[in-house]
């Protein structure tokens, strides 16, 4: 690799010609120096920044710049039956590749701890898949289903994904959002943190496809429009769903309501769980 890149382009810069220096120009940016900095940067960044690859001045660039797998990657990242028996599953019903993202999510903390990613599956299998799953990996948890609202459009013999999932038994939920007020709401999401730890967190074991997306496979064209490429967007837009309907849903669980009802009355009810909404 060379040390420089030369950008001859003086009507472009003010009649400046600009000087790029590779890292391996610095001695003492070994390889095992880079192999160790990559972590802390997604990919298309790291090419863009260290390898002087021209990522976002001539072809696509990535949405979730600030994403970092040293920071906010840990497969230790499990369901954590303390922390509640509450599961969000995110849908996305993508033609070629359905995606269903689950996260347990608690305070301001959002962790992406399981995916099913399919290919060319009806919804019929794939909601019998995720049902199964779902037993087996969180038992007795309840589950809060985000999903994408033109799943309710219907084919021409009146089904759709969503009332499929209401013949399972499923209570689909959906909010009516632009890709960008989603994507704004989880960028914010990677930079704020709780206790030194991002608000969103990826355990890329159990999510292989959406943290591939988070490092920089999701991107924009140089017009800055999102590629929907039907392949990365569908993990990013099931993680969307379900997190941009985290972060607007004022309702509460049953422990907080319960808490809530002892700090005021001294008492708490001893039976039943239903919350209004």
């Amino acid at each position: 690799m060379a040390n420089s890149v030369h950008d001859t382009s003086t009507a472009d810069n003010g009649g400046f010609v600009l000087l790029k220096l590779h890292y391996s120009a610095d001695e003492e940016k070994t390889k095992k120096w880079a192999d160790q900095a990559k972590k802390e940067y997604a990919t298309d960044d790291w090419l863009r920044e260290f390898e002087l690859e021209p990522i976002g001045t001539k072809d696509s660039y990535p949405v979730f710049v600030d994403y970092k797998r040293a920071i906010h990657e840990d497969e230790r990242l499990l369901w954590q039956p303390s922390r509640g028996k509450l599961i969000y599953r995110g849908w996305d019903f993508g033609k070629v590749h359905p995606c269903v993202i689950f996260a347990q999510c608690y305070g301001v903390r959002k962790n992406y701890i399981d995916e099913i990613y399919e290919d060319n599956i009806l919804i019929d299998n794939l909601v019998q898949k995720v049902l199964g799953h779902s037993n087996i990996n969180f038992p007795n948890c309840t589950f809060v289903d985000w999903v994408d609202v033109s799943g309710r459009n219907e084919d021409q013999w009146g089904n759709s994904s969503m009332s499929t999932m209401k013949k399972y038994g499923l209570h689909p939920k959906g909010r009516d959002q632009t890709i960008e007020e989603g994507i704004q709401v989880m960028k914010r999401d990677m930079v704020m943190l709780d206790d030194g730890r991002p608000y969103l967190m990826c355990n890329p074991t159990k999510c292989p496809h959406l943290a591939a997306a988070f490092r920089g496979a999701y991107k924009r064209n140089p017009k800055g429009e999102i590629i929907k490429d039907g392949t990365n967007d569908h993990p990013v837009d099931a993680a969307r769903y379900l997190h941009t309907g985290v972060a607007h849903d004022r309702s509460k669980d049953w422990a907080d309501v319960r808490q809530k009802m002892k700090d005021q009355y001294k008492k708490f009810p001893s039976r039943g769980k239903t919350v209004r909404r």
